[in-house]
Order: C-alpha cells, then structure tokens, then sequence
C-alpha cells in the first residue's frame, strides 16, 4: 500500500505499519479497511504523541489505543529514560502471541501507549494480551514528557494496563486478524534483541499470518563464541546500542510483504 491508495495485493501474507509519525492518506487507510474487510491481516505498531489516523481504524476494531504513556512504578530506569518510562512486560494473557512467554521471560517497551479492547461484536475475540504491571498508570500528554518523570494526576488509576492488543474477527464467512503494539521501538534495530521482543513480534507476526504451528521460543544465539543471547537487559541494550541487526529478517522470516510507511505529502 502506498500514498495512491492501490488495493494490498491479494497474496499479501501480512500487512505491517510502522508507526507512522504523520496522518495517513484517507485513501491509504481506506485500502487498509478494505483489505481487513475481506479477511486481511494487519500488523501495527504505534507511538506515544504520534497519530497517524491507524488510531481511528484500529478503535473501529475494538482496540482504541488512547494517546496517553504507561508509566510502571515496578520498571527501574534502562535505556537512559526516567523510571517507569520503558515498562519491562512480565504479565502475560494466555493467547498464540504469548505462547513460551512468562515471568521469567520478560519483554522490554522503550516508551509504550495503552489499549483499551473491546469487541464491536458478540463473537469478536478481543483482548489485551501483554500487561504492564497492576501499578502502571497514564500519563495523558506523553509530549510533555520528554524523557522526565511525569507527575502523577490525582486521578490516575492503577491498573494492569495492555501494551499489547489482539483481535480474531469472524464475519461474513471470512476471518481478519489483527494485533496492535503501543511501541515501535521494540521492534527496531535497537532493541528487538532485548529480552524476549524478538519472540513476541515473531509470535505476533505468525499467528496474525495464520501461522501458528511456526510459533514456539527461538533457541538462543551464541555470540562471538561466549555470549548468549538474550542478555540481561542492560548488557543487551549495551551490545546493541547502534547495530542495525534484525528488522529486515523479522520480515523475511515471518514472509510478510510490509505496506510502508505511506505519509502525507
């Protein structure tokens, strides 16, 4: 899918939108909707303070992501962000795109918005399925941030707000797919290393795809003969601080043909 608003191929796998910073051509998303509509895939992935008009398509399917920040009082500072910023995911739903995932194996978001799923229709299946911890809050002006501990609105509730959304839609006789992540940067050069974040956008990918017999915890990477991969976090935020490494092998892997990044002229 480009900014013409050309249909998505019929062969297409999986459509991935990264996090587009600028609203989206109308006839963009409108291919997008009719792609979903006629049983598509869609795998997207948004950002705090960012809009691009997916927020919109994305609430018509049940997974309204409000432009708010999870704070997580139970995640330290990493990646030289204040704490709670960058939650470190170790609450997991049980669900295809968590499958292998637990308490020990732990997800890191560089900055993250919430969803709040419901299902537009009795048989949609519809969830949260990565929680930050029951302590996070919103911050509602993720601008105002900018890297410092926002302060704490008196009427801020804690909860186990997701980071993570998934939605299994049956009608008309075919079946769309979709999941949502409120962080892009968790699958960028960068950090999909970190933690388990390769597994979870590899899970994501394959069951959106319809490929779930493919899901399953990758082994380990030897590195230079010594090091095993994943490290701890801060040893692997360390490692790969400026390595351009794994997106264009996520997307091969998972055989996804990627809708780029359509922007508005």
């Amino acid at each position: 899918v480009t900014g013409t608003g050309a249909d998505v191929p019929d062969d297409a796998a999986l459509v991935v939108a990264l996090a587009p910073r600028r609203s989206l051509r109308p006839e963009s998303l409108a291919a997008l909707e009719r792609d979903l509509a006629r049983g598509g895939r869609l795998l997207a992935f948004l950002e705090p303070g960012a809009s691009s008009g997916l927020e919109e398509l994305l609430r018509r399917f049940g997974l309204e992501s409000p432009d708010a920040l999870v704070v997580d009082p139970a995640s330290g500072a990493v990646a030289g962000d204040a704490p709670g910023l960058s939650p470190l995911a170790f609450s997991y739903v049980e669900h295809p795109v968590t499958r292998g995932l637990d308490k020990g194996r732990m997800t890191f978001f560089h900055g993250a918005r919430p969803f709040v799923p419901r299902k537009p229709e009795p048989e949609d299946q519809v969830r949260g399925v990565v929680l930050a911890s029951g302590r996070s809050w919103l911050a509602p002006d993720p601008s105002r941030v900018d890297g410092a501990a926002p302060v704490r609105p008196p009427d801020a509730v804690e909860d186990y707000h997701p980071l993570v959304a998934a939605g299994r839609y049956l009608r008309d006789g075919v079946e769309t797919r979709i999941v949502a992540f409120g962080d892009v940067d968790l699958a960028s050069n960068q950090y999909l290393r970190t933690l388990y974040n390769l597994d979870l956008v590899l899970n994501a990918a394959l069951w959106a795809a319809e490929r779930e017999a493919d899901i399953t915890i990758r082994p380990k990477a030897v590195v230079s003969g010594r090091l095993q991969l994943p490290l701890p976090l801060q040893n692997t935020l360390t490692m790969f601080q400026s390595v351009g490494l794994l997106l264009p092998q996520l997307l091969l892997i998972a055989g996804i043909i990627t809708w780029a990044r359509s922007r508005a002229a």
